[in-house]
């Protein structure tokens, strides 16, 4: 029965994989990717808006994109940690706080990877971004937890 209460660690790590594979993109294969989101969204507004610069548009949304991609993903990360931390049975706060932790360990370690990768750096503030929506839900989490048992 211990051995079914680890299986749901596959997500969480499979989410690291998909985390790390998009790092060991070289830098001009991730600026395509999130280029080509670009386009589209600059397709589907100049359907309503002919006018729009696009040069200057796709000047303005390229990083806000890739910090949303990279959001996204470590939220994704830190909901999978929560789960997997939880129903290893960590008690509650714990679990909360190992996956911000994890979190944050995994991030640290990414922008290290990305040193290594063509075209890539690695920022202290590319892992606070990668961790903001963690911190935030967690912040939440608590005030929640806290406020409930003082009812």
């Amino acid at each position: 029965m211990k051995f079914k209460r680890y299986l749901i660690w596959i997500l969480p790590t499979a989410v690291a994989v998909m985390i790390f594979c998009f790092s060991a993109q070289p830098g001009d294969e991730s600026a395509r990717l999130s280029g080509g989101l670009s386009l589209r969204l600059l397709d589907f507004l100049t359907r309503w808006d002919p006018a729009i610069d696009s040069a200057a548009f796709l000047d303005r949304v390229s990083t806000p994109i890739r910090k949303a991609a990279h959001i996204t993903e470590y939220t994704l990360f830190y909901f999978t940690l929560l789960a997997a931390w939880h129903v290893t049975g960590l008690r509650k706060r714990k679990w909360v706080g190992a996956s911000v932790l994890t979190v944050f360990l995994y991030a640290c370690s990414d922008e290290f990877h990305q040193l290594f990768v063509a075209g890539r750096a690695g920022r202290f503030t590319d892992v606070m971004i990668d961790c903001s929506a963690a911190l935030i839900i967690s912040l939440i989490i608590f005030l929640r937890l806290n406020y409930t048992d003082r009812e």
